[in-house]
């Protein structure tokens, strides 16, 4: 990408395992709501003394920057979503059955043994096969390095055998306990005011094709382009030379904008 903007300044790219996930720790108040993120976002971009930033986010990393952007609208020079354009919402109305799903997801994980996989292709197999969007196992044994851990399970005749668990945390992969309404994440989007790049998958994030119409029109102060992309939810690492053209395209365009002002 970098070759591709023909910047001749430094560029200062800084990628985050977001709380739960690769490396970083897991929370301990097993909160991974959306604004929580958000802080750790503004955390960091103060430990680097940042003025003004990009930002570029996939799946929920995207609806974070959508947040993010509409927190700190000042902040955010340019905003990139990679197949999401903002938070998965849910009507008021639906809130109490969403928690009780919830806390029947929770109590139904907690009896579970973690996964183990006895190889770190039996591992990529899985992934590739596993929720509601797989991957292919090639693109799926690049998440391995941050995404597995060593793991012992103890067999039934007591042999002990050497293998391989997830480094996420399991509370991910259930529904969170609140969910948010049109409403709130209206307010939120309705004050980004940068130019957003929306890159949407024509087989990704359920519902996100469906909902960009009207979100678009809650953006009035940004300029915002959606464009699609043939493909699945991991587009962004299954054809990564395609989106790179589109981003880098995009950025480029508004870089020409600015210097028409």
């Amino acid at each position: 990408m970098l070759e591709k903007l023909g910047s001749s300044e430094p560029v200062e790219i800084v990628a985050l395992d977001l709380a739960g996930h690769g490396l970083s720790s897991h929370r301990t108040t097993e909160d991974y709501a959306l604004w929580r993120y958000v802080e750790d976002a503004d955390q960091v971009v103060e430990q680097l003394g940042w003025q003004r930033h990009a930002i570029i986010g996939h799946s929920m990393g995207g609806a974070i920057c959508t947040i993010y952007a509409g927190l700190y609208e000042s902040r955010v020079t340019l905003c990139v979503l990679l197949d999401n354009f903002g938070p998965l919402t849910r009507s008021v109305e639906d809130q109490p059955q969403h928690l009780l799903e919830h806390i029947a997801e929770k109590k139904a994980l907690t009896a579970k043994r973690l996964p183990f996989h006895p190889t770190i292709d039996s591992a990529c197999k899985a992934r590739s096969q596993g929720g509601a969007y797989g991957i292919q196992p090639e693109y799926a044994r690049v998440l391995m390095p941050r995404g597995l851990r060593p793991m012992e399970r103890t067999m039934e005749d007591g042999t002990v055998v050497q293998g391989w668990t997830w480094t996420t945390d399991r509370l991910l992969t259930i529904r969170s306990a609140q969910s948010m309404s049109d409403d709130f994440a209206k307010a939120f989007m309705s004050r980004i005011c940068c130019p957003v790049l929306c890159a949407l998958a024509e087989g990704g994030l359920l519902g996100m094709i469906e909902v960009t119409e009207e979100r678009v029109g809650w953006m009035h102060k940004a300029r915002v382009t959606v464009v699609g992309a043939a493909g699945n939810h991991s587009v962004h690492m299954e054809d990564a030379p395609m989106i790179s053209e589109k981003v880098c395209s995009w950025i480029l365009e508004q870089d020409r904008e600015l210097a028409r002002l």
